[in-house]
């Protein structure tokens, strides 16, 4: 028996005001017109952690980039702060019994921003460029269980056998094996990609394309009208989105945490993403509401495994770490120790590691394994982010303590990528993720195939015991063995310790009372997921 899921979601709409890099908006929207509804323009100022460089799916986008991709670029479906797929452009879709083949259906009616319709076409162009050797895009996780994708990669055929437009409105993906984390593998990303507009660019040069520089088309709620460097950006409501928008312009500013704190008492932002330690200073502004969910990742410290591949050594370094410190110190509590990649509530044993706060055995294992004390450790990260950077300190002071040789590495934004690829780096901050919907969405941060920049695995890390148990995880369909398989790779994953496990953050939002219609999400960098419901009032 085939099984339907069908829901629907409301769109929102924007209007005008021009933002300096640390102002608010202003009345007009660049020609006086009207708002959406035909009465006065409306706009929000939305703050925007981090500087974005490009708007590329098919690129691996950093937090601030897919939360402002979110806004153009729809995908089948998003995720919803339970975690569950949400409907975009697929209306339904339906899974067959042995999970082996997923058909998506399309609404009614869609169109892009210029005016042309969005086909199932769109839908197989955009998973053929994901899945394109010649485009080497690191987001391929959903499409390498797909029929064809082997082929395409050893240059055996040019598109995915198993994604086929049925029709204008029906796209069926086939599977080499049972995959019921299938959905999972998607997160909130691959938008969908107008093939009118970039089917004659070679996919060799897709990722440089100038279109994603400032996306001219959009199938999401709303249009890129400026990308302001560093400054803001721009966004005006999609006259053709599936649904009626709700706020005429969206302005996404660049700030840094504290600036952005300090501007939802004065007015001039409607919504952060704050920073822990400032709840208590927010939480007592009037006319802003402060609510927030539980994030789906973890921060964490990548461990270059090139250069630390004894277990003891990366062992040695977690412990060494005062975690629940940082969690009762920085973020007032709000917050939780793990100590696993996984974070699939169902997929985590009892019988784990803890590896608390204890530097004299943190020392003692260290040395066991030959760690050179004296060597210089560089801790990288991108600063701007007030509990991030405090979190930092910590460990600098943490390792430090011990006698580690600690050297800390600011970096920009646009290094941060190459760094990884170029295994340039000891230790590095990352945060985010998706993984708590199924442990096949951690797997590619874990699996040898998938050591960027192929896939999401920035530690560098390889384990082919850990690999085989998370591959017959993955195409396992019955629930129990499925669990018992996953509780199996996780005890491995809590024993090599690929990454340095910092914390799971609960993600705390303030927005203003003009800005109605926010829900919150764990997720940061989809913390704009159902921006087409919202409206102001003012």
């Amino acid at each position: 028996m085939r099984s339907r899921i069908a829901r629907t979601a409301v769109a929102l709409g924007l209007s005008t005001a021009l933002l300096t890099a640390c102002g608010g908006g202003g009345d007009d929207n660049g020609g006086g017109e009207a708002g959406s509804d035909g009465g006065d323009p409306t706009s929000a100022n939305l703050y925007l952690y981090q500087s974005p460089v490009q708007f590329n799916p098919l690129a691996p986008g950093q937090g601030a980039e897919q939360l402002t991709m979110t806004l153009v670029y729809d995908a089948l479906f998003n995720v919803g702060p339970d975690f569950e797929p949400v409907p975009r452009i697929a209306e339904s879709w339906d899974v067959n019994d042995d999970a082996t083949s997923y058909t998506f259906h399309l609404r009614d009616g869609l169109e892009w921003s210029d005016g042309e319709q969005i086909t199932a076409d769109d839908v197989v162009f955009t998973y053929n460029l994901f899945a394109n050797p010649d485009v080497a895009s690191p987001n391929t996780a959903p499409f390498q269980g797909v029929v064809g994708f082997d082929e395409v990669q050893e240059g055996a055929a040019d598109t995915l056998e198993g994604i086929v437009a049925d029709d204008d409105q029906t796209v069926t993906i086939n599977l080499t094996e049972p995959t019921p984390g299938f959905l999972a593998l998607f997160g909130s990303g691959f938008g969908i990609l107008p093939e009118h507009v970039l089917g004659d660019v070679e996919p060799a040069s897709i990722m440089e394309d100038e279109f994603f520089d400032l996306p001219p088309v959009s199938s999401g709620p709303y249009v890129m009208r400026e990308f302001n460097v560093d400054q803001n950006v721009v966004l005006d409501a999609n006259p053709n989105y599936w649904t009626e928008v709700g706020i005429d312009t969206l302005y996404l500013q660049m700030l840094t945490s504290d600036v952005a704190t300090a501007q939802l008492a004065t007015g001039e932002t409607d919504l952060v993403q704050i920073a822990p330690q400032d709840l208590e200073t927010v939480e007592g502004l009037d006319g802003v509401t402060v609510s927030s969910a539980p994030s789906p990742g973890f921060l964490r410290l990548l461990v270059n495994f090139e250069r630390y591949d004894d277990e003891r050594v990366r062992q040695g370094l977690l412990m060494a770490i005062d975690r629940q410190g940082i969690i009762d110190g920085i973020l007032g509590g709000h917050g939780e120790v793990l100590n696993s990649t996984i974070m699939t509530p169902w997929a985590i044993p009892d019988d784990l590691e803890t590896y608390d706060y204890n530097p004299e055995e943190a020392t003692a294992l260290l040395e066991e394994a030959g760690f050179d004390f004296d060597q210089e450790l560089r801790i990288s990260w991108i600063p701007g982010t007030a509990d991030r950077d405090a979190a930092v300190q910590v460990v600098i002071e943490n390792l430090g303590a011990i006698g580690i040789n600690v050297v800390a590495n600011q970096i920009e934004e646009a290094n941060q990528l190459s760094m990884i690829e170029n295994a340039e780096y000891d230790l590095m901050i990352s945060g985010g993720g998706t993984y708590t919907p199924d442990p096949t969405v951690s797997a590619n941060a874990l699996r040898c195939d998938a050591i960027f920049p192929a896939g999401g695995n920035t530690s560098l890390f390889c384990n082919e015991e850990l690999d085989e148990l998370l591959n017959q995880g993955a195409v396992t369909a019955d629930e129990a063995e499925r669990e018992t398989i996953y509780q199996d790779a996780v005890r491995l994953d809590n024993q090599l310790v690929p990454y340095l496990w910092l914390y799971v953050p609960d993600t705390p939002w303030a927005v203003s009372d003009r800005l109605q219609g926010f829900e919150p999400h764990g997720d940061f960098a989809n913390g704009f997921w159902n921006a087409a419901e919202w409206t102001v009032t003012d």
